[in-house]
């Protein structure tokens, strides 16, 4: 796994992978340790597969990963989603959902839960 992380990183051009993101980085920006990072970026890549495997998380599969339904409209999931989703794009990458996840993490400052 860490290959995929060293890709996006190196000298040498390399195809980036979608979602990629260096795990040191995310975890010196948000409230995880590099080692919950890369097990974000497997449960990641299961969502971010689960209906379109384009290395995104799509607004019917976040719902799909939280209720196992994507048929119901939900305030609540199209409410979080948005709220992950800073770039606005309808669409989460992995470092948006390691940023979103990282409020509600129990070591997170009460400015980045209310932000």
């Amino acid at each position: 796994m860490l290959s995929c992380y060293m890709g996006c990183f190196t000298s040498k051009p390399q195809k980036q992978l979608l979602g990629c993101e260096n795990p040191v980085a995310l975890a010196a920006q948000t409230s995880f340790t590099v080692s919950e990072v890369e097990a974000l970026y497997e449960l990641f890549k299961q969502i971010s597969t689960s209906l379109t495997n384009d290395g995104f998380i799509h607004k019917e599969e976040f719902q799909l990963a939280l209720f196992k339904n994507t048929k119901k409209d939900n305030f609540f999931a199209d409410r979080l989603f948005e709220v992950f989703d800073v770039k606005g794009a309808g669409q989460l990458d992995f470092g948006e959902f390691v940023r979103g996840l990282s409020s509600f993490h129990p070591d997170s400052s009460e400015e980045e839960k209310i932000d």
